[in-house]
């Protein structure tokens, strides 16, 4: 029960400093559609989708394999900070004349250009403290780098929004200032927790930094090809569309991105590590974790879709409004359903990579990043938004269709597959009896869909009383025992089971190939 109740604090740790970071991006993200207009709106979301992406270029993959390296052998641990430091300016000195370029031969005007410059220093500062993150998390030292997290977004929200408030017409520099901002801040918070620990060697050893991307070579090209192929909409669509259908679909790309936030949590921060040490050993009880993971998921999944496609008029029109950003409803609904695939995929593709699966993973990523441009090239033109977002869709069911082929036989058990199902029909069930229903109002809306989704998911089986009891018992909600005496939160059971993890320990952070937004939200893992 021990290593029960330090698994819940985690989660705990975690998922309050994504609580925190979701309600900064929240009201920044309003302030933003209030004050920009959709072409700048747009165009602000592409400065960031470039430096998300030289996050990931600058990552390279180090991140997930010196948490693993942290975890797994300790003895390893003393300069591998300072040989991380060290490839990160390295890559990043190596990259920006590059992204310079690229910005000034697509002609992008004076300021879009100078505020992708700023955000470009901001991600030097955020890769220096992701090297100390990974680090911690490999200690399984939590509290910090959730701390970081949200002093970053809250940070950067606070100064993004009294630049918007206060100044008559803020420039998208300006905007890119408070990111940097929040970046530094973070940074340092990071470093204060490594003082007076005598076991880092500061020192630069160039032999270990070499050894070191040599390691996590599979792992960052897997990164980059896959960033590549989840943000390249957004670019293509500024390039073969008016600017206010990039504004449009930046809109409905955040709220996706937002959503994203439980799979941060429950995969990239708390599953990863436990994948990794698990993998070393029978991968029965590797199967059963990810049988539930998919479970509990599935069941979160379904429920956001069905927010999102029956509400998203009324969100965009609450959070956007109507008159400017009605469009991004649609790209919204289209979306939508791509967010369940995401939450299933990423928890098959991060117990492939702890399973050193990163060769085929390059190779699927490789594939769609193809895939993805060419369907692009298709939908841009005739749907505009629509078309990017509903490749990003089609590209999730053909992510969890390569992966599940590639995953050793028997890793998704049959029971992660029904739960799965369940989930996706008692959806279907919910979203089916609102609509002949008639309701139109948000909140009797959502309110109905979801009290509908909960009844079918307990009349499927998805999730039973003994689930629930686990669960509570599991955070100290109550006894954690069934009537009969069983401790239900020490033994899962069928469908999600105690959260299924929960007796593990949790070490270090994952990756998954979506941007780790610069914008104040849970990102698109990043998939990261």
């Amino acid at each position: 029960m021990i290593s029960l109740r330090r698994t819940a604090q985690n989660i705990l740790i975690v998922g309050s400093s994504h609580i925190s970071v979701w309600a900064a991006t929240f009201v920044f993200t309003v302030v933003q559609a209030r004050y920009l207009d959709p072409s700048r709106f747009g165009q602000l979301a592409l400065a960031l989708a470039y430096a998300g992406f030289l996050l990931i270029f600058v990552d390279f993959g180090t991140s997930t394999l010196v948490s693993r390296t942290v975890a797994q052998r300790r003895d390893e641990q003393q300069s591998v900070i300072a040989a991380t430091l060290l490839i990160r300016s390295v890559l990043w000195l190596v990259a920006l004349p590059f992204l310079l370029i690229v910005s000034l031969v697509l002609g992008y005007d004076a300021d879009l250009v100078r505020a992708i410059l700023v955000l470009a220093i901001a991600t030097l500062f955020v890769s220096w403290g992701g090297a100390v993150t990974a680090y911690l998390l490999g200690r399984e030292e939590f509290l910090f780098p959730s701390l970081s997290m949200s002093a970053y977004r809250i940070v950067a929200a606070i100064v993004g929004i009294a630049i918007l408030v206060l100044v008559p017409t803020p420039s998208l520099y300006l905007i890119a200032c408070a990111f940097l901002v929040g970046a530094m801040v973070s940074a340092g918070l990071l470093f204060y927790a490594l003082r007076g620990r005598t076991a880092i060697a500061w020192h630069i050893e160039p032999r270990r930094a070499v050894g070191l991307i040599k390691s996590a070579l599979p792992i960052g090209a897997y990164l980059v090809v896959g960033t590549f192929y989840f943000n390249i909409g957004l670019v293509m669509l500024e390039g073969m569309a008016p600017a206010e259908n990039v504004g449009w679909y930046a809109a409905a790309y955040r709220l996706f991105n937002n959503a994203t936030l439980v799979e941060a949590i429950v995969v990239a921060r708390v599953l990863y590590p436990v994948f990794s040490r698990m993998s070393l050993g029978p991968q029965e009880e590797l199967r059963v974790v990810i049988a539930k993971a998919m479970s509990l998921l599935a069941i979160l999944g379904g429920a956001v879709v069905l927010l999102f496609v029956l509400c998203a008029d009324n969100i965009v029109g609450i959070l956007y409004t109507t008159d400017g950003y009605a469009p991004a409803a649609n790209a919204l609904r289209l979306l939508a359903p791509g967010l369940f695939f995401l939450y299933l995929n990423s928890v098959v593709c991060n117990a492939l990579f702890a399973l050193g699966y990163e060769k085929r993973l390059l190779t699927m990523a490789a594939a769609f990043a193809v895939l993805n441009v060419s369907a692009n090239l298709v939908a841009i033109p005739r749907f505009a938004q629509d078309g990017a977002a509903a490749v990003t869709t089609l590209t999730e069911v053909g992510l969890l269709v390569w992966l599940t082929s590639i995953a050793p036989r028997g890793l998704v058990s049959g029971e992660a597959l029904r739960a799965v199902g369940k989930a996706a029909l008692a959806a279907a069930i919910a979203g089916v009896v609102v609509v002949l229903s008639g309701a139109t109002a948000l909140v009797i809306v959502a309110g109905l869909a979801l009290l509908i989704y909960g009844a079918a998911i307990f009349g499927l089986g998805v999730i039973g009383p003994k689930d629930l009891r686990a669960i509570a018992g599991l955070f100290g909600l109550g006894s954690g025992r069934s009537p009969d005496g069983d401790a239900s939160a020490a033994e899962p059971q069928d469908g999600i089971g105690a959260v299924g993890v929960a007796r593990l320990r949790v070490v270090d952070d994952g990756a998954r190939g979506r941007v780790p937004d610069l914008d104040p939200q849970p990102v698109r893992d990043v998939r990261s």
